[in-house]
């Protein structure tokens, strides 16, 4: 499938948004939210938080809502343009905060590394939910949770990205995890979105390709080949919402600040994947 290269110039691309007709997403490693206008790739920074910023999301009322991975809290962009405390987790995590979904009712899910990638073995952590600023973690036994996106009003999907594996969790009455979906190893999950055919596409950071997966019979195939990248987020956008924005840099993160490889690509799944459409915002 041939790609076009929406936005380049980027360190390290995540938490990929559609969002009012534009794409939105997290430079990380630079510490910077853009706006991006697909039909002219111009970027406009929304926000600016050193040294990592990492998911997105809106409350009912329009204010941007974004991870503050080091401090480990979620700060709100108020509509005059300040930044102001949403939730703040870091007196339960040790470890950077990570990707987040707010939801239409502005219940926020949020995830954590819950261990040192550079240094430790992986260690199982928590999901965060913060209901009208009160948090509670309904979910142990994630590894590095990652993406997070809604498959329907009662279910989330998660990434574990050291796990390889996808987890789906029940968040209407009791939340609890209704099952693992192991995936190839070394897929290394990280960002993904569900369509309207009750697949999810998950970008495998050091697999090279967008995976579909179905979530009712655990098929996994490699839909998308991106070889020679890291690929780490992906979302539906577009008119219809039947394009597939996906999130690439390079595997060493060592140099992403001085070279800016990140690249943001667009595929058109109309021919290949007639009828498949995402659903809003993840």
């Amino acid at each position: 499938m041939k790609a076009v290269t929406t936005f380049k110039g980027i360190a390290f691309p995540e938490s990929l948004r559609w969002h009012a007709g534009d794409l939105w997403f997290s430079d990380v490693l630079a510490g910077v939210v853009y706006r991006g206008d697909v039909a002219t790739s111009q970027l406009h920074v929304e926000v600016e938080i050193a040294p990592l910023v990492s998911g997105l999301g809106w409350s009912k009322t329009g204010e941007l809502m974004v991870v503050d991975c080091a401090k480990r809290i979620v700060v709100r962009k108020e509509l005059d343009g300040q930044l102001s405390p949403h939730t703040d987790l870091s007196s339960h995590w040790k470890f950077n905060a990570n990707d987040m979904l707010v939801d239409s009712d502005e219940t926020v899910w949020v995830g954590t590394y819950g261990y040192d990638p550079e240094a430790d073995a992986p260690v199982a952590a928590d999901l965060a939910r913060i209901s009208n600023k009160v948090v509670d973690f309904p979910i142990s036994g994630l590894v590095f949770a990652n993406g997070i996106a809604r498959i329907d009003e009662n279910r989330i999907v998660v990434a574990e990205t050291f796990a390889d594996r996808i987890s789906i969790i029940q968040t209407s009455g009791e939340v609890k995890l209704l099952k693992h979906i192991q995936l190839p190893n070394n897929a290394t999950p990280d960002g993904l979105v569900v369509d309207n055919q009750g697949f999810a596409w998950v970008a495998s950071a050091y697999g090279q390709a967008i995976l579909r997966v179905n979530l009712d019979t655990e098929e996994v195939v490699r839909s998308i080949e991106i070889p020679d990248r890291g690929v780490y987020d992906c979302t539906f956008g577009g008119v219809n919402l039947d394009k597939l924005y996906v999130a690439t840099s390079d595997t060493d993160e060592t140099h992403v600040l001085r070279d800016l490889p990140g690249e943001i690509l667009c595929f058109d799944l109309a021919l290949e994947y007639p009828g498949v459409q995402g659903m809003g915002n993840k």
